[in-house]
């Protein structure tokens, strides 16, 4: 995840909360800058060392999940009483989702590199991919679940 991938992903958090969309869809944009706060913190720390644990990656994301949502519960928007999906808060199953989605995007990121070299197909690609991707999913959700 690249800086300007992080600054898309916090734009898409503050639109949906601006535009007043569903929790699921906040959810999902959430997620996705969890996990690219816990990447770069997993590539923070390690960042000398060539073999990675995939544990320590983990703990990033727990970490920065934890340090997300309590302070939302603190601040009343996991409400116990609103709608629920699977049982889970909406805004919690989006966060939860957005975290899978990213992972997924990144992967489709990386496929769609060209030859031994990885060399993108076309310029920003590592940064339009994904907030295409995020795009068309937090659509599908809307419409999904109107």
């Amino acid at each position: 995840m690249c800086p300007i991938c992080t600054v898309g992903l916090a734009a898409g958090v503050g639109l949906s909360r601006w535009l007043k969309v569903d929790d699921v869809i906040s959810g999902l944009w959430i997620g996705a800058l969890i996990l690219a706060l816990a990447i770069w913190t997993f590539n923070w720390l390690l960042k000398k060392k060539e073999k990675k644990p995939f544990w320590i990656l983990l703990i990033c994301i727990v970490f920065w999940y934890l340090l997300t949502f309590v302070p939302f519960h603190y601040m009343g928007l996991l409400d116990a009483t609103c709608q629920k999906i699977l049982g889970l808060n909406r805004l919690i199953f989006g966060g939860g989702l957005g975290i899978i989605m990213a992972a997924i995007v990144l992967k489709i990121e990386n496929f769609a590199r060209k030859g031994e070299e990885k060399k993108r197909l076309f310029p920003f690609q590592k940064v339009i991919i994904p907030i295409i991707i995020l795009l068309i999913a937090s659509v599908i959700l809307q419409v999904g679940l109107c």
